[in-house]
């Protein structure tokens, strides 16, 4: 049996909450279902409003991709949201609690890897280009506009592509890793996944290792170039 993620989510009050005194307890509903619905997270928090901006709660996952949802009844504030748990990693998520009428759920393709404590110091985060202008081994095109939030923890990263309508309606797009150098460069290596992905009701997540040795390996490669590891490989989530 895998082990489980422990989870540590801070919640952005909304501004309905935010107006509640220092003294309420707010009572916040957590619900954590996978593909099928079924609920593998359901409780009832509660939590004091004090001074602090987010409130905090922890519980524990099984590996996999589920949708989160988040309502204070109260107060009629909510957050949505999908999210992949890697086995046995510890992670903290950032969710903001919309006021009503909450936005409609997202619709991302997730990103998500294991990756050594020194993976933090490249400032990973990824960056989308026209597949039509992008080579291995030749400068980067220009890059296209994207929506890419990416969280780091000390053990893995987690990033949500969500679509962007320019680059939706466009062509084919080229999704690579963009890490800074020493030398406040950039490396930029290709992602191997196809992208836009059509929504189908679920999210598409690619399980993307980085090593230690992968990222060494990229020391003396040229910057401001598409790079093509052949050992960097993508697997499904």
């Amino acid at each position: 049996m895998l082990d489980l993620a422990h989870v540590v989510l801070h919640l952005g009050l909304c501004q309905a909450i935010g107006r509640a005194p220092a003294t309420t307890t707010l009572a916040i509903r957590v619900r954590l279902a996978d593909h099928t619905g079924r609920a593998t997270v359901e409780k009832l928090y509660r939590v004091a409003r004090g001074d602090d901006p987010q409130a905090v709660i922890e519980f524990d996952s099984a590996f996999g991709i589920y949708r989160l949802d988040v309502e204070v009844p109260k107060y009629r504030c909510s957050a949505t949201d999908y999210l992949f748990f890697i086995a046995g990693a510890n992670r903290t998520i950032t969710e903001q609690l919309h006021d009503a009428p909450a936005p409609p759920p997202p619709q991302p393709m997730l990103l998500s890897g294991t990756a050594p404590q020194s993976f933090l110091y490249v400032q990973p985060t990824f960056v989308l280009f026209d597949k039509r202008a992008a080579a291995c081994d030749k400068p980067i095109p220009e890059a296209l506009p994207s929506n890419i939030v990416v969280e780091n923890d000390q053990d893995g990263y987690y990033a949500w592509l969500y679509p962007e309508p320019s680059t939706v309606a466009g062509s084919p797009a080229q999704l690579a890793l963009r890490l800074r150098t020493t030398t406040h460069q950039y490396h930029y290596v290709r992602i191997p996944v196809p992208y836009p992905v059509p929504w189908g009701g679920w999210p598409q997540s690619i399980q993307f290792n980085v090593t230690q040795d992968m990222v060494d390996d990229l020391a003396g490669k040229p910057v401001n170039t598409l790079l093509c590891p052949k050992l960097w490989r993508t697997s499904a989530g």
